[in-house]
């Protein structure tokens, strides 16, 4: 059986509890940032994934010619 999830309201807000937010709002605002033992908890950041470098045309066609004696 699956867990209750529990509603999060401002009074959860690490910015409520430590008078920091300026809103009058009757539900958290997408700043909101949870609060644990007097601390702000950090949002989960997005996985970097390195993706592979697709070859340019630029770096794989023939060499620039240059002149001689042209600087």
């Amino acid at each position: 059986m699956a867990a209750k999830a529990r509603c999060v309201t401002c009074d959860d807000c690490f910015f409520r509890k430590t008078s920091l937010c300026a809103l009058d709002l009757s539900e958290p605002c997408p700043t909101f940032r949870p609060v644990l033992k007097g601390q702000m908890i950090a949002p989960r950041q997005a996985r970097l994934v390195e993706q592979p470098i697709a070859p340019s045309p630029m770096l794989t066609g023939p060499a620039p010619r240059i002149a001689a004696g042209v600087a």
